[in-house]
């Protein structure tokens, strides 16, 4: 089923998106997938709706958790020493 575009509203292409937003262009359109986002797909094309976009910039967020930390190889050679 096709959708409409809302002529009331602006409506930016993913790379002007990204350029306003400062995120990747694939991250847009993951985020337009997961309905995270407001905005229409128009054949392969997503279009953004520009008050959208900026309501989502306007959350807070957090960052992701931390991958796994080495220890400083001075600490695994000593630990290696004491056993």
């Amino acid at each position: 089923m096709p959708e409409q575009i809302d002529t009331s509203r602006m409506v930016l292409s993913t790379a002007e998106a990204s350029k306003i937003s400062g995120f990747d262009p694939t991250y847009i359109q993951r985020l337009l997938r997961q309905e995270r986002l407001e905005g229409v797909r128009v054949g392969t094309v997503w279009l953004v709706y520009e008050d959208s976009l900026k309501a989502f910039m306007a959350q807070p967020r957090k960052r992701g958790p931390k991958g796994p930390r080495k220890k400083p190889l001075l600490e695994q050679d000593s630990s290696n020493e004491k056993a």
